[in-house]
């Protein structure tokens, strides 16, 4: 798995600082489902229906990541959506979105001790990352 974007104060989770987490099949089977709580049909059903190759080039690369997900530091709020919500125009000027270097997440757990390593670094008060800025 990895993230490459983080929404601090992410009011779609709860106020929760939340990272965007691109998955592979095998991830999505072993890492996420056994963590999703509620309705596991109807999720496992957004998750089909959002599946896709991203076709932003820093996305693409030797693994194929199809599954994309907004995830609480916690890793309590996990929803799926498609690939593009981050670039998307939805935001206008307003993206919520933030860059930080590449990192590979091996469970959900990390995020936890990753969140923890950006707040050191400032990043979720730092709006000088925005998305738009690199693409």
């Amino acid at each position: 798995m990895i993230t490459k974007l983080i929404w601090p104060k992410c009011y779609l989770m709860d106020g929760k600082n939340s990272f965007w987490v691109g998955c592979t099949d095998d991830e999505v089977i072993k890492q996420i489902i056994p963590h999703l709580t509620g309705n596991d049909e109807m999720q496992i059903e957004s998750i089909k229906n959002n599946r896709g190759p991203a076709t932003i080039e820093e996305m693409q690369n030797e693994v194929m990541y199809t599954n994309f997900f907004l995830i609480s530091a916690d890793g309590i709020n996990i929803n799926s959506y498609s690939w593009y919500m981050p670039y998307s125009g939805l935001w206008n000027a307003g993206n919520p979105f933030r860059m930080i270097d590449k990192e590979i997440i091996t469970n959900l757990n990390d995020l936890k001790q990753l969140e923890e390593k950006l707040q050191k670094e400032g990043k979720f008060n730092d709006e000088s990352d925005l998305i738009f800025e690199d693409i």
